[in-house]
């Protein structure tokens, strides 16, 4: 039996390592893509606070454990991207997405979160089921386009199964072979930190809306200043990049609020 680690293991994490500087040298010299990863970050944050807070019931733990689900799924995502496994970091983006879904549906039928965390396996695959959820969101928001469901088989297709549309998210942007194992491509990096970052701040959006009557309305300064961080970053994200425009005159009523708190307990 080796005594030690096989030297290949130590080489394939060099490379690792020296990919994970292009791409963090490549993101922070490109304004855009350093919005999106504050935007993750933030939201990140936000999970993390919330999600290790004392549950008021079991629906809002059911959310916390979903928003951990998330968490991990982001830290994972965004390491596999910037060391260069750019399908695997896509492939996670699809589980983000159906949570998203799932919350989405918990919050126009908050019955459901409980439905959901005591079904059986006949009944999530009859109810929840991924495609199931988006029909039900579909129709429930008047939707007839299909956007969600073209968006999720964009996921399948090329990331989450083995399919011929999914090497194209292992050869470089500018044509070649496939490459086995990690490498540096900034169109790659550029498309999955997008899509990471659209989610991200429906992430946030959804998961902070199971909180909005606990916490951080409850006069809690530190809880406050942890949603209103996520809320501005997200707020200017989506108007520079969605055209969404930002409410800041609730910003504004928001951190005179904070103020004041600050100025109660002082």
């Amino acid at each position: 039996m080796a005594a030690e680690i096989p030297e290949n293991m130590d080489l394939l994490y060099q490379g690792e390592t020296h990919i994970r500087t292009q791409s963090i040298a490549a993101i922070e010299s490109d304004p855009l893509l350093l919005d999106h990863v504050v935007l993750i970050e933030a939201t990140m944050n936000h999970i993390d606070f919330f999600a290790k807070r004392d549950a008021v019931d079991l629906d809002q733990e059911t959310i916390q454990l979903l928003g951990a689900r998330v968490f991990n799924d982001f830290a994972a995502g965004y390491s596999q991207l910037t060391r260069g496994y750019y399908q695997i970091a896509a492939a996670t983006l699809r589980d983000i997405m159906e949570i998203v879904y799932l919350w989405a549906y918990f919050d126009r039928a908050p019955a459901k979160i409980r439905e959901w965390r005591e079904s059986d396996d006949r009944t999530r695959r009859d109810i929840f089921a991924p495609v199931k959820v988006r029909k039900f969101l579909d129709d429930f928001d008047g939707f007839k386009e299909g956007k969600r469901g073209a968006a999720y088989k964009m996921f399948c297709e090329y990331a989450a199964h083995a399919t011929w549309q999914g090497f194209t998210l292992q050869r470089p942007t500018s044509g070649g072979q496939v490459v086995m194992g990690p490498f540096f491509d900034t169109g790659l990096l550029k498309a999955v930190l997008e899509e990471m970052a659209l989610l991200a701040a429906q992430v946030g959006n959804y998961f902070s809306s199971f909180f909005d009557k606990s916490e951080e309305t409850n006069e809690d300064i530190l809880g406050l200043e942890v949603w209103l961080h996520r809320y501005v970053i997200t707020g200017e994200w989506a108007e520079t990049y969605l055209g969404r425009k930002h409410d800041r005159a609730f910003v504004a009523q928001m951190e005179k609020w904070l103020l004041d708190l600050k100025a109660k307990r002082a």
